[in-house]
């Protein structure tokens, strides 16, 4: 099964509890730093207070675990965890208890929550899971799978101390759970130590489907949990009692069962005799198997009053802890590690930076605060780098924590304000372009105006995101950011590279750039006066069919140009019509010709939108195409397919839908127009006309 083959990537044995930002930056000599992310990352603090991590370490929730986790496994993990899943920072805490005092405990456990069912999707395809798995950014703290073997990835064995260890899966849950765990992990594990990865739901269940090693394509026939035993009230009583009296509550959220007080620490010379981070387990305490040096390591952190001077570390607790250095470099630390660092994918022709992630050095100070919000809440308008593969995760329940934290961190009373000119302002135009000015709309796009080169940031909204003294430091010295960044310096050492603006003054240029960006009208000067219709199709005999990325349809649209000016976009993925308009086709200049093909739309503003959602989901088998040109396409469901064809006729879009077996298919239609419908046997003609 894949989880064991994941397992077997990540290492073999680890007995000792599993921090990776420990692992990485304290192995191997005793610090108190390294005892600070242990203390934290341990649990150790949600007993003993004294964490200076941002986020605590919390327990996953532990409500309606019997709908998500096998029982039996509930009842390993308790018994020993690291028996269950190598590495785990869950201390013993069931060691001296006897068998029916754990089945008591498991008994509580199985009264959280109300239950839950979950809906089974209709298709899965771990082949696709797999692609999801090493692009999206999973690999950045699991390890990869040990025989993939992508176009970009390695597929080299990663350190043990530097991947998080999964447990075996097929034996802990479900297709259908796992796939609402990696949906939003934060209702499961609210210490956003798993973020959520942005996932549309049908890549949600073919990652679980990868993850499970499941290769039946539907989901609906995978095993449910086995049921839990009926509960026993007695036994329900005995769990709640031991599991107050073990503390729980304080690392787990549990209903009407408060923490106990923070408990003060009687710290031993030695360190072997002592209460929860002893050598051998001590009865009545949590037994973590520290290994000499973790143990060490804490030992120099609460000999020194759990303080380690914070000047110093610039956040590195908490990042370490969280794990942001994975995919993140931040003062010179962190960033990918050299096994994984070819799964980071992109666009090769912005060098890293298209493939792997920004640094953080100084992150609070560079974004604005309500747009470090909206980053960490995961918002898609907040995506600002489509060329990455690997996609920012989200920290929805701690997002306005994080950004006031980093902006406090990065927090530089030094850095110089921009003084606007409103008279300078055109000069920005000037500057911004490429006729006279220092060329940013060769690499960069502007609004929906695309590069004239390789496709960087857009910068027309750069004053949404960016704080204006930031970016006087960032044009006065972009290598000092980011080392190896293709972005030049047109201000060497402050002096200006164009002297025939403003003056060849630098303050007053970059003002007047910023100046542009936040209030000019228009376009930097250099952007073609037509860059529309270039590459206009136009269907004149027979349809015009082209595959692009569209708006309002996604990455698989499928576009349909019929003569007589009506037209289609079909969308691949969820195998629906998305899209109808009447007057232009489309414009393929950026489709055909651009280094990154962008997200086009129709050439009329005359559409009419085909809300699909909550249809239930068909798999794509490709098209054909008739004699006259006009396509068919194709898809399936469980024991049924399905062709969609599409022509016009008197100037109408006709639709025919037909199926081999089963009810009809569920299909929506265009916002807007008139329908007319005909049934057959076995079939449904659609006519859309114009009222």
């Amino acid at each position: 099964f894949l989880s064991a083959l994941l397992l077997l990537t990540w290492g073999g044995a680890h007995a000792e509890p599993h921090v990776v930002g420990y692992e990485r930056f304290h192995l191997r000599a005793p610090s108190a730093q390294g005892g600070a992310i242990l203390f934290s990352e341990l649990g150790c603090a949600n007993c003993h207070g004294g964490s200076q991590v941002i986020i605590p370490r919390k327990g996953p929730s532990l409500e309606n675990l019997s709908s998500r986790v096998s029982h039996d496994w509930v009842v390993r993990f308790l018994q020993d965890p690291e028996a269950s899943r190598q590495g785990s920072t869950m201390p013993h805490m069931a060691h001296d208890l006897v068998e029916q005092e754990i089945d008591a405990i498991v008994s509580y456990l199985a009264t959280l929550g109300n239950g839950l069912k979950f809906k089974k999707a209709r298709h899965a395809n771990a082949e696709r899971g797999s692609a999801l798995y090493h692009e999206k950014g999973c690999v950045a703290c699991h390890a990869p799978t040990r025989d993939f073997r992508g176009p970009q990835g390695s597929g080299l064995k990663l350190s043990p101390a530097l991947a998080v260890p999964l447990p075996d899966l097929g034996q802990k849950t479900t297709l259908t759970a796992l796939e609402h765990f990696l949906a939003d992990p934060s209702k499961f594990r609210p210490d956003s130590r798993m973020p959520r990865i942005p996932l549309e739901k049908q890549e949600a269940i073919d990652l679980a489907a990868h993850l499970l090693d499941y290769q039946s394509s539907d989901p609906r026939q995978a095993p449910d949990l086995i049921p839990w035993p009926k509960i026993d009230h007695e036994k329900v009583a005995r769990g709640r009692s031991l599991v107050t009296k073990m503390n729980c509550a304080s690392c787990h959220d549990l209903p009407e069962i408060k923490g106990s007080k923070l408990r003060p620490l009687a710290l031993s010379s030695s360190f072997e005799n002592g209460d929860c981070i002893s050598k051998n387990p001590v009865k009545g305490a949590p037994h973590y198997r520290l290994t000499k040096t973790q143990r060490a390591s804490l030992a120099l952190y609460l000999k020194g009053n759990k303080t380690v001077p914070p000047d110093t570390l610039k956040g590195h607790l908490s990042f370490a802890a969280m794990n942001c250095y994975a995919c993140h470099s931040r003062d010179g630390r962190g960033g990918p590690v050299p096994e994984v660092d070819s799964f980071f994918i992109g666009n090769k022709s912005l060098g890293d930076s298209g493939r792997v992630p920004p640094p953080l050095t100084g992150i609070g100070h560079k974004l604005r605060y309500d747009w470090l919000v909206g980053v960490l809440e995961g918002r898609k308008d907040r995506r600002v780098r489509p060329y990455l593969k690997t996609q920012m995760p989200a920290y929805p329940a701690h997002a306005e924590t994080l950004a006031k934290w980093l902006a406090e961190l990065d927090s530089d009373p030094r850095a110089q304000p921009i003084t606007l000119n409103p008279k300078h302002t055109e000069m920005g135009r000037k500057l911004l372009g490429n006729q006279g000015g220092v060329n940013c709309i060769t690499c960069h796009s502007w609004g929906d105006q695309q590069s004239l080169g390789i496709p960087a940031l857009n910068i027309s909204s750069l004053d949404q995101r960016i704080q204006p003294s930031w970016f006087r430091s960032y044009l006065l010295d972009p290598s000092g950011y980011r080392p190896g960044t293709l972005m030049p310096s047109f201000w060497p050492k402050g002096q200006s590279s164009i002297l025939d603006v403003l003056g060849g003054d630098t303050e007053h240029q970059i003002a007047a750039i910023w100046g542009f960006i936040k209030e000019g009208k228009g376009s930097p000067q250099g952007f073609p006066n037509q860059r529309n219709s270039r590459f206009e199709l136009v269907p004149q005999k027979t349809p015009i069919i082209q595959r692009a990325f569209f708006e309002e349809t996604g990455t698989k649209a499928i576009l349909v140009g019929f003569p007589g000016e009506i037209h289609i976009a079909y969308d691949g993925m969820k195998s629906q019509l998305s899209q109808v308009w009447r007057g232009q086709f489309f414009d393929a200049y950026g489709t055909w010709f651009s280094r990154f093909a962008p997200f086009e739309k129709p050439l009329s503003s005359e559409v009419y939108p085909v809300n699909n959602a909550g249809l239930e989901a068909s798999r794509f088998r490709g098209y054909t195409i008739g004699p006259h040109g006009n396509p068919t396409f194709l898809s399936s469901r469980t024991n049924q397919n399905i062709q969609d064809s599409y022509w016009i006729e008197n100037e109408k879009l006709i639709r025919m839908v037909k199926w081999d077996q089963g009810i009809s298919p569920q299909v929506a239609h265009p916002a807007g127009l008139r329908l007319e419908t005909i049934t057959g046997e076995r079939s449904i003609k659609y006519i859309y006309s114009w009222k």
